[in-house]
């Protein structure tokens, strides 16, 4: 009997390790910085960057320094994905100093990202270039598919929020499926035109997302609430972008959102729903 309950102990442990292993979490940086984590697989979202504008949250120092010496939980990521060029959103010469010391790293974004990174004095050349991803895609193009190792990499142009004041600005909603077994998707700055979205209907019902990080403001007005409920179609959504006057305001800020959303870098949220 005591080799059988040892046995069933055993066993009910490492089943559990296993499942522990294989749980997906998204671990909030700041504004909308986003890690993603399924097992070993590790991606990013808009993680580097170094304007607030006097307003949004900033990486802390903590996180940024545990992230570029690549100190657990933010050791072994594969991917980081840009959003578009803001400086709340992303920043070279943070991108670039990572990029360096994590030389098995890849980063995908838009092609004004490369324009940027040469702007602080980057060569076209640097072999640095071979693993900085761009692409150049408008609003009614199709989107864009290919795979990595572990990862399916998807992403559509979503005008960024603002109207014409922003037309000037690409902006990519990029949906990442980890380990073919947990999918998130990641909108930028998208605005809440339901035009925008609309147009990639095909591309929101082709491949369900377990979770979304939508843009606070969505929430703010009956279309951007369609936009989320009907149109991504989450099973779970988690605002991101909350100004930083909501840190340590957590609850209360999610109460008067009527819904989910990151507030203080460092908080996590287990990936319901994903195997």
């Amino acid at each position: 009997m005591d080799r059988l309950l040892f046995l069933i102990i055993t066993a009910m442990l490492c089943t559990q390790g296993h499942a522990h292993d294989n749980s997906s979490q998204a671990t909030y940086l700041g504004n909308e910085g986003v890690m993603v984590a399924r097992g070993d697989t590790r991606i990013l979202f808009d993680a580097f960057y170094s304007d607030s504008y006097s307003r949004y949250t900033l990486v802390p120092k903590e996180i940024a320094e545990a992230m570029l010496a690549g100190e657990a939980p933010y050791d072994g990521i594969d991917a980081i994905f840009v959003s578009h060029v803001h400086g709340d959103h992303f920043t070279a010469g943070p991108a670039v100093t990572y990029l360096r010391a994590h030389p098995q790293v890849q980063l995908y974004g838009t092609e004004q990202i490369r324009e940027a990174i040469i702007d602080i004095g980057v060569a076209a050349n640097d072999p640095l270039f071979e693993r900085i991803h761009t692409y150049s895609i408008e609003p009614e193009d199709k989107p864009i598919e290919f795979s990595l190792d572990g990862l399916l990499v998807e992403a559509v142009a979503i005008p960024h929020s603002g109207g014409e004041q922003m037309a000037d600005i690409d902006n990519l909603a990029w949906r990442v499926t980890l380990d073919a077994m947990t999918t998130v998707i990641h909108l930028g700055d998208a605005g809440p035109i339901i035009a925008d979205f609309e147009r990639h209907q095909s591309f929101f019902e082709k491949r369900k997302s377990h979770a979304a990080f939508v843009p606070y403001w969505l929430y703010l007005d009956e279309t951007g609430v369609s936009i989320i409920e009907n149109i991504i179609a989450a099973d779970q959504a988690i605002g991101v972008h909350v100004p930083a006057s909501a840190i340590g305001k957590g609850d209360e800020t999610r109460e008067q959102l009527g819904a989910d959303a990151f507030t203080d870098p460092g908080e996590t949220r287990r990936i319901e729903g994903s195997k």
